[in-house]
């Protein structure tokens, strides 16, 4: 697998970063459906103003109408900014030595944890619903032996590969800690031990 040239605080000195990864775009469009049909409703109620609310013809009902427009307007715009902070924030990545989960909880929230590659038992997939598999996105769930007995990359784009690869770096992981374990010192041979 190729690095990307892509750095983050507190990376190792020797650790390059395989995969970032965010959650699918259709998750934040799922999220912002509310808001694009509030906003149809609040135009059309623009438009529609004049020949419903004929009666309310009078400046303080004309004001008022566009100052409770302009308030739902600046509620919506800080939600929807809400929604992108918290998906451009969320962030899985994937070096040549762990699995970093960057969770952004609302605006002043922040949980970061790291895993090793020895430290994963197992790793599943879950693609549910018509939409997910057409386009292809899911939860990768691992099952560590750490303190953090969970971890859940969550909407994700081709999560079976993601598990592959997770996977794939686990195996190369093991396999460089047991020819470590199998290294013997020639000191050893010379006092008469061997390793078993």
């Amino acid at each position: 697998m190729k690095p990307l040239d892509f750095y983050f605080s507190n990376q190792h000195e020797n650790e390059q970063v395989l995969h970032v990864f965010h959650r699918h775009w259709f998750d934040i469009l799922k999220q912002y459906f509310p808001i694009i049909i509030l906003l149809i409703i609040m135009l059309g109620g623009l438009i529609l103003n004049p020949y419903i609310f004929s009666n309310f013809t009078n400046e303080n009902s004309i004001t008022l109408f566009y100052f409770t427009q302009t308030l739902l307007l600046l509620i919506i715009w800080i939600y929807s900014f809400i929604i992108w902070f918290d998906y451009y924030l969320d962030v899985w990545i994937i070096t040549n030595q762990r699995v970093i989960n960057v969770e952004q909880k609302g605006l002043f929230s922040r949980h970061v944890s790291e895993l090793r590659f020895l430290q994963i038992q197992d790793i599943s997939t879950n693609i549910s619903g018509f939409i997910p598999t057409i386009l292809n996105y899911g939860h990768v769930h691992i099952q560590t032996a750490a303190q953090q007995s969970n971890f859940m990359f969550r909407s994700v784009p081709n999560p079976y590969a993601i598990k592959a690869t997770l996977i794939s770096l686990q195996h190369k992981s093991q396999r460089k800690t047991f020819h470590k374990k199998k290294k013997f010192n020639p000191e050893d041979i010379k006092n008469g031990q061997t390793q078993k």
